[in-house]
């Protein structure tokens, strides 16, 4: 995972930001160059997850919070030993996190939302990382935001860095409460890569996928990162990191200092 601001970066493969707003035209289409960053790991250190555990102890509910954390540990452990994918171990604690705020109301859950990314996640910002975002800022690029995470977190944090859409994982709402299940699938793998297509499609842009860059830390980002000419993997895990070196990609890497 990736580590707070104020760390020493070292970047294996770095290559330099190429390309402005525009990257080609075709007939009288403008062409863009996106720039796809996932969140926890990458922008951010701090996992969202521990964000809502944090915030259920804050709110009084010791119990679901230790729950939760004790219902993960099992499928933790398996993932350790190999016997499990860390995919299968992202789906099951994002889709139980809704969990930890079922019975809020809308104006409870945005309270939520509102501490775990603005009070949880925004200090914990990886530097070397959010100095990317603001070049691809500063040449035009398209900046996309696709997570995991639950999509209300994920709006607030685009909301804060100026992102033009994100993807993340949605929150059921039933008769103006949360339900504590999912709206929508975990938005992990392919289907992340899926809908970061779908978001492109939906906002009207012609992207330039060979041109443009991804940002992401694991190997379960692998289908986002084969979207773009210009993947960069941002303090990888094992698996992603041997991957990254056989394929010639920019590797970020962070030691703290």
């Amino acid at each position: 995972m990736g580590r707070a601001c104020g760390e020493e970066v070292a970047e294996s493969g770095k290559q330099p930001i190429r390309g402005g707003p525009t990257g080609r035209r075709y007939r009288h289409q403008i062409t863009m160059i996106a720039a796809l960053f996932d969140i926890d790991g990458t922008l951010y250190s701090r996992p969202m997850g521990r964000g809502f555990i944090e915030y259920a102890r804050r709110d009084g509910r010791w119990l679901r919070a230790l729950m939760y954390y004790g219902l993960l540990m099992p499928k933790y452990s398996l993932n350790k030993l190999g016997i499990i994918s860390e995919e299968s171990l992202y789906w099951s604690a994002i889709g139980r996190m809704p969990w930890l705020i079922r019975g809020y109301d809308l104006l409870q859950a945005a309270r939520a939302f509102d501490w775990v990314a603005s009070s949880f996640i925004l200090p914990s910002g990886v530097r070397p990382v959010l100095e990317r975002w603001e070049q691809h800022r500063q040449l035009g690029h398209l900046l996309l935001i696709v997570s995991s995470g639950l999509t209300p977190c994920v709006e607030r944090i685009g909301a804060h860095l100026g992102a033009a859409g994100v993807v993340g994982t949605d929150v059921e709402e039933r008769d103006g409460r949360i339900s504590g299940r999912l709206a929508s699938p975990v938005a992990i793998g392919r289907e992340k890569a899926r809908r970061a297509t779908e978001l492109v499609s939906k906002l009207g842009i012609d992207v330039d996928w060979r041109a443009s860059y991804a940002y992401a830390d694991s190997i379960h980002d692998l289908p986002v990162l084969e979207l773009v000419g210009h993947p960069v993997a941002v303090q990888p895990g094992r698996e992603l990191e041997l991957i990254a070196r056989e394929r010639g990609w920019e590797a970020i890497q962070l030691r703290g200092g």
